[in-house]
């Protein structure tokens, strides 16, 4: 049993709170004797009075059962079965597994379990169950902000991704308002799409091509319910700018080319990739962040059997894994019939837009822009890696390493 502290006036301060009203209420009163029935009557009301605080003030389990029963909503006889077990569950703790039996035996019988539960339990349980259902009740159910899309977004990932394996799985989401991400016409603008809404949706890397398109399906469906009636919504896979690199680097003795390969590889996806884990501060490559070239620099240098790093550079660039086809290429395309200002290709594809590529003075390349809901995606290729002799200042490809 627990008591509020509401009022603690006593009898005795009701009775003289009344009579002190007496001569501004009723001026003709003049009699405040005990004796008097007038006052014979205050008494009486200060009696019951004191008796509905003191009442008022002891909180039984059966009110808490009621008070529990309208936070479950106000069609409480109406509920899941499944909603009631997973109250019961809440409010019996570590008690639980000696009720878990029972529930499933007895479904019928489990309003009565829950009166029971609560009647036997106590008050730190019962607090925690209220707690619980308060803290269900505060649940975003909404999808109307940016944070709330990215909010259900990556719970519903979690509930369903669990299915798959039965275990966690890391999610990333960003929410971009007014953009169609469905949308692949590179030649279109992606912007001021108003209605829309897209959700970007970066699942576990153990997860197949097939569960991801399954996972943002069934995250679509479940944020459909919660959006305003004129949104339309787009839940994506995450859109990669797609990079391949070149480098000329010095390494350390006794290193093959296997052996480099693969160290440069781990190192590239270990600091630009976009699982947790990965990228600058471990929790992926953050959304729509530059690349700047002397992070490139940095994460080659640091990788195992590098000496140092003479020089890097992005030989292609685009949105599409496959960076093979001529048009990929940075610079003018060497072969191909183009007239000079018109339609070569200075600088990577036309679609990807010229602002991306970031020059100091001189003309050097120093960063590259990501629009704000793209990731990095940086691949090496192995043909042109060129390494420096150290002994004797000349260059050689890599091939030679292994050999040598």
């Amino acid at each position: 049993m627990l008591t509020t502290g509401l009022d603690d006036r006593t009898f005795d301060d009701l009775v003289g709170e009344a009579i002190n009203l007496l001569p501004t209420l009723a001026p003709e009163w003049t009699n405040h004797n005990p004796s008097d029935p007038g006052i014979t009557l205050v008494e009486l009301l200060a009696y019951f009075t004191e008796i509905l605080v003191y009442r008022l003030g002891r909180i039984t389990p059966a009110t808490r059962l009621q008070f529990l029963k309208l936070l479950g909503g106000p069609n409480w006889e109406g509920l899941t079965w499944e909603y009631k077990l997973k109250f019961l569950k809440l409010l019996m703790g570590s008690g639980w597994e000696g009720w878990r039996a029972i529930t499933q035996t007895h479904p019928r019988n489990l309003e009565k379990q829950i009166d029971c539960a609560v009647l036997g339990a106590n008050p730190d349980q019962l607090k925690s169950a209220i707690d619980g259902v308060i803290r269900n009740l505060m649940r975003s159910e909404c999808a109307v902000t940016a944070h709330d899309f990215e909010h259900l977004a990556k719970q519903f990932a979690h509930e369903y991704a669990n299915m798959y394996s039965g275990s966690m799985h890391p999610v990333r989401t960003l929410c971009v308002p007014s953009v169609n991400l469905e949308n692949n016409h590179p030649g279109k603008s992606l912007s001021d799409d108003r209605a829309h809404v897209s959700v970007v949706l970066v699942p576990g890397s153990d997860l197949s091509d097939e569960e991801a398109v399954s996972l943002r399906k069934k995250v679509q469906k479940e944020l459909s319910r919660r959006c305003l009636l004129t949104t339309r919504l787009h839940v994506v896979a995450p859109v990669y700018l797609h990079l391949a690199i070149g480098v000329k680097l010095a390494p350390k003795p006794g290193q093959s080319k296997a052996q480099l390969s693969s160290a440069l590889r781990e190192m590239l996806e270990q600091r630009f990739g976009s699982q947790p884990g990965q990228g600058p501060l471990g929790e992926g490559w953050p959304f729509g962040r530059a690349l700047r070239i002397s992070e490139l620099i940095q994460a080659v240098d640091e990788a195992a059997g590098v000496d140092y790093v003479g020089d890097i550079t992005i030989l292609q660039i685009g949105l599409k894994e496959n960076l093979d086809r001529p048009e990929s290429a940075l610079g003018v395309q060497i072969g191909v019939h183009s007239t000079i200002g018109i339609d070569t290709l200075l600088g990577g594809p036309s679609s990807l837009g010229s602002e991306r590529l970031l020059r100091n003075d001189a003309g050097r390349l120093v960063s590259i822009a990501l629009k704000p809901w793209e990731l990095l995606h940086v691949s090496l290729i192995e043909e042109a890696i060129t390494l420096v002799n150290t002994q004797t200042n000349g260059e050689r490809d890599i091939g030679e390493v292994g050999n040598g």
